[in-house]
């Protein structure tokens, strides 16, 4: 019988023979210096840099906010309109020892709607000047902004402080858009709409039997139409101002090359 040779492996005991190395696999080649790109940016964003996202331009908002202001300005003529009849009545009443809060007129008609106008015009803007600030914020933000984002709501609002609170808001956002300062326009708009808002609230107080309109009314109509003018030359001056900014933000963010 046969014995097997202790010095030959049985087979399939042997380990496959290694196959013929292939070529090395080729390493990554790496860019060129400053050839890296940022990411795409999401839909709806821009970029300014490699990680700084900045919202879209609130053109929306924008627009919004100019026909409001032209619905304002409407109001306050229909306001200045009634004022006439108001001031008869309320002379009557104040001859008969009454209170003129005792007369309705077309006057107490039109303020109800003018009242919803106007708080829907102070909603809007706000919103509008809050997104306006962030783009701005984005685009230049070396920019210094005097006041911080919660007194574009309460600036309109607080007293004292609204009467130049507002102003350096829509300044700041102004000049952090546009990179200018000092154009014309701004000091005309804030001026016009001060005289406009003392004159709608000695109109206001009048009209609950309050200052002093309420023991003159004959001169309703006058400061009436002090409102209506300051009013009228407010709203032009502050549409140049809503397009000034979004015509900025357009031509920064929406431009060729702008991401």
């Amino acid at each position: 019988m046969n014995q097997p040779d202790p010095f030959v492996p049985p087979a399939g005991a042997l380990p496959p023979a290694p196959e013929a190395p292939g070529p090395a696999p080729a390493r990554p080649q790496e860019p060129a210096y400053g050839a890296y790109a940022p990411a795409a940016p999401a839909a709806g964003a821009v970029r300014t840099g490699p990680w700084h996202p900045v919202p879209a331009v609130p053109a929306g908002l924008a627009g919004w906010t100019i026909g409001l202001a032209v619905a304002w300005t409407a109001f306050q003529g229909l306001a200045f309109w009634a004022s006439f009849a108001a001031a008869d009545a309320y002379g009557r009443a104040v001859d008969a020892g009454a209170s003129v809060m005792d007369v309705f007129t077309w006057y107490d008609v039109v303020s109800l709607p003018f009242l919803m106008v106007q708080v829907a015009t102070f909603v809007v803007a706000c919103l509008w000047l809050q997104e306006s600030r962030a783009v701005a914020v984005a685009v230049l933000p070396r920019e210094r902004h005097v006041r911080r984002p919660l007194w574009i709501w309460f600036g309109w609002v607080v007293p004292v402080v609204s009467l130049w609170f507002p102003y350096e808001v829509v300044r700041d956002v102004r000049s952090g858009t546009t990179g200018l300062r000092g154009a014309p326009g701004l000091g005309l708009w804030w001026a016009s709409w001060l005289v406009a808002m003392w004159a709608s609230n000695q109109t206001g107080l009048a009209g609950v039997g309050l200052g002093v309109l309420s023991d003159h009314p004959s001169m309703f109509p006058f400061v009436e139409g002090v409102a209506t003018v300051a009013t009228a030359v407010a709203c032009v001056q502050w549409i140049r101002i809503v397009r000034e900014i979004t015509a900025a933000q357009r031509a920064r963010l929406e431009a060729p090359g702008a991401a």
